[in-house]
């Protein structure tokens, strides 16, 4: 790239490119640098990944109503998607999808540039992982059907222990798991203590003090799928990002450093060298996906949102009260909690053609203080809460990280 892609702001490309170009970016035990990236776009653009001439694409808006879609890309379709993003080459008629969306969006606050590490990073490791051809695993996205009270045929089941997982002074845990929210542990789904649309305030563009809002700069699958939404509505950002409840399995991350302890006010941050993430799991299992095998990495990101105490108590109890669990509103949306945290994570919830790759996909749910965050649920009943809710599932158990600051 010897200019900003067309689609891409001038005055927010040139400091990602210096900075690129003066740093040090190895993957797989060799530089990548931006000429790599270009090389493997105009592969991409020359090819036909999903069969169809180079001219058209399946597209799913996921944005609501949204109860039962899915969307299933190779890792090569997703690539394709983002470079052509970045070109400024559109797909959609009638509208704008949300990448193209984000990328104007983003680009009038030329401030704001993780959205570019994050793209770019995504497309730099793909360059290494796959062989020209090679359509690489597939990532599934799904949206679950309408809430029920499906949940309550299981209350008779027994609390089975959680694994909490306390961090420590040198920033491992002291249940012997990877920090959820960087990844790593096989088959653990990230739950993204979500609002209403992955990425919240942040709209897509940047690191921010929350750990929904940057999530997604770090798992750029998940940033890169926010093309499946339609982002014409301009005035209105979250037309142009994903709704919760939602999932993609095969979610993995890109970036460092990313934890889900504060940094500095901010949740992550980027590294001024390597930040790109070498150890990345390159691992695979095999799942049925509308009755054809196909290979997913074992891996999962779950957006999903809490009720809102904040939202609902107007007057009645003090900013300090909230923190301190002293508002009496904060326990009593017990049973709507419990029916979001199923319908998210009950495999039984989505489409009959995805379920059995969700539950070879996801055995274990990784969660911080959700329902406690900025919409300050009271923390105690939150833990109770996800640990219930998640006793209700079919086979999957709970890994529950605590933090000095989350």
């Amino acid at each position: 790239f010897n200019a900003a892609p067309p689609a891409v702001s001038a005055q927010a490309w040139g400091p990602v490119a210096a900075h690129w170009s003066a740093s040090t970016l190895v993957f797989q035990g060799t530089d990548v640098q931006l000429g790599d990236i270009a090389a493997f776009v105009v592969e991409l653009l020359g090819s036909d990944p999903f069969g169809t001439g180079g001219k058209d694409i399946p597209f799913v808006d996921l944005r609501p109503p949204s109860e039962n879609k899915v969307v299933a890309v190779t890792q090569r379709q997703l690539a394709f998607l983002v470079a052509n993003a970045l070109m400024g080459n559109g797909f959609t008629d009638g509208g704008s999808d949300g990448l193209t969306a984000g990328l104007q969006r983003c680009g009038a606050n030329p401030a704001k540039t993780t959205y570019l590490y994050s793209l770019l990073s995504f497309l730099a490791v793909l360059s290494r992982e796959l062989a020209p051809g090679d359509q690489g695993s597939l990532l599934v996205a799904a949206t679950p059907k309408g809430q029920d009270n499906s949940w309550m045929n299981n209350l008779g089941t027994m609390l089975p222990e959680p694994t909490v997982c306390q961090r420590q002074a040198d920033g491992s845990f002291d249940c012997g798991l990877s920090d959820f929210m960087a990844g790593g542990t096989q088959k653990q789904a990230l739950t993204d203590i979500a609002g209403g649309v992955v990425g919240g305030g942040a709209q897509l563009c940047d690191l921010a003090a929350s750990q929904d809002e940057s999530l997604v700069q770090f798992y750029s699958e998940v940033l890169a799928f926010s093309f499946f939404t339609n982002g014409a509505n301009k005035d209105d950002s979250a037309t142009g990002m994903l709704p919760v409840p939602w999932v993609l399995l095969g979610a993995r991350r890109y970036m460092n450093h990313l934890s889900g302890n504060s940094m500095g006010g901010s949740c992550g941050a980027i590294p001024a060298e390597n930040w790109l993430n070498e150890a990345i799991s390159s691992r695979t299992v095999s799942v049925s996906v509308g009755g054809t095998q196909q290979k997913v990495a074992p891996s999962a990101f779950v957006g999903i949102a809490s009720v809102c105490s904040a939202c609902n108590v107007g007057d009645s109890c003090s900013h300090e009260e909230l923190i301190n669990n002293k508002c009496d509103l904060q326990r009593r949306h017990l049973e709507q909690d419990l029916s979001n945290w199923y319908q998210a994570f009950e495999p039984a919830m989505y489409e009959p053609s995805v379920q059995q790759a969700f539950r070879s996909v996801v055995s274990r749910i990784g969660t911080g203080p959700w329902g406690a965050g900025v919409w300050y649920g009271d923390s105690q009943q939150s833990f109770l809460t996800v640990w219930l809710a998640t006793s209700l599932l079919s086979g999957i158990s709970l890994d529950y990280y605590i933090y000095p600051s989350f």
